[in-house]
């Protein structure tokens, strides 16, 4: 049955001891992944609450992805892959893999989830394979932080999202001969001040619609605009529509629903939200204030619930994290 975009309603919210950045559903929904800045996975059984800490990792916890049906695979700061079989009561540790020399900024996974992409803070991308994490190939390298990844739905193209100054960059690859398809440059997510030569801005998450044909990048439009995220045609790299939100901050995240919609998760300093849009309008359809900047959010294999996990402080400086549950209306 299809729901509406426009009503949610909170169904639980967990509370905890460090900013949260990041969350996955398993493949079956029977948990819901999550992690920030210290090495524990924060696990939630969804149906009973019931909240477990898993240990493995060594270092703030970052990016997370469903693989197949039954792994999580997660990521963090000193470069290691953890995948995380979810078949049974409690995810339990199946590998574990020390992926790059440096923070996995972009994990993304194919399709049929037989294979993954992890790309590292110093521009490299690999592929591997997740039901043993062993490397397929070293793909690029590029001269710049990697903070976005999809691999396309016809099995053959991976596309990046880089960090590069002034010029934020989406590129797309030929999987089999490495070969660029095309390039985008996004300028307008660059926050880059000359007179600090820091790029404050930049393309913070990237992800595909679930056909391919669009590309969604987020970030913010300059270095004290909006909340955006822009969606560009993959075929022909022409600028599809801009999601521009009010808020003064960052778009972390934003996912595709499966009836033809986008949620965007954003924050700014001591305050954030969700949006509901439609990929033809400018304006959202339904905007939720939340008490922290937004870091991420999934949407439920059933597609009728999503989470949202959030960074709580003051100013700049976040101390807690709430991990959200919501329900979607009919």
């Amino acid at each position: 049955m299809p729901v509406s975009p426009a009503k949610s309603k909170l169904l639980i919210e967990h509370k905890h001891d460090v900013p949260l950045m990041s969350c996955v559903f398993s493949p079956n929904g029977r948990h819901l992944l999550a992690g920030g800045r210290d090495s524990g996975v924060v696990c939630i059984e969804v149906a009973s609450g019931k909240k477990t800490l898993l240990a493995g990792h060594e270092s703030w916890v970052g990016e997370m992805a469903r693989a197949g049906d039954d792994l999580v695979l997660t990521s963090d700061y000193t470069g290691c892959v953890i995948a995380w079989d979810c078949s049974g009561e409690l995810p339990a540790l199946r590998w574990k893999l020390p992926a790059h020399p440096s923070t996995v900024r972009a994990l993304a996974v194919s399709a049929d989830g037989r294979t993954f992409a992890t790309g590292d803070r110093d521009g490299n991308v690999r592929l591997w394979q997740s039901g043993d994490g062993k490397m397929m190939r070293e793909f690029i390298k590029n001269e710049h932080p990697i903070y976005g990844l999809a691999l396309h739905p016809d099995g053959k193209r991976i596309i990046t999202a880089d960090r590069r100054p002034q010029k934020p960059t989406i590129q797309v690859w030929d999987i089999s001969s490495g070969k660029e398809l095309l390039k985008i440059e996004v300028p307008e997510l660059s926050g880059y001040r000359r007179v600090e030569d820091i790029e404050w801005g930049g393309i913070r998450s990237l992800t595909l619609s679930p056909d391919g044909s669009l590309i969604l990048v987020s970030g913010r439009a300059g270095y004290d605009g909006p909340a955006t995220t822009l969606i560009y045609e993959t075929t022909s790299g022409k600028l599809h529509r801009k999601l521009s939100s009010t808020l003064k901050g960052f778009c972390y995240s934003a996912r595709c629903h499966r009836d033809g919609w986008v949620m965007t998760a954003s924050g700014e300093l001591a305050k954030g939200e969700f949006r509901a849009w439609k990929t033809d309008q400018d304006q959202s359809l339904a905007d939720t204030a939340t008490a922290g900047p937004c870091t991420a959010l999934d949407i439920h294999p059933d597609s009728s619930r999503f989470a949202i996990t959030q960074a709580i402080g003051k100013g700049s400086y976040p101390e807690t994290g709430v991990l959200a549950i919501y329900e979607w209306q009919a």
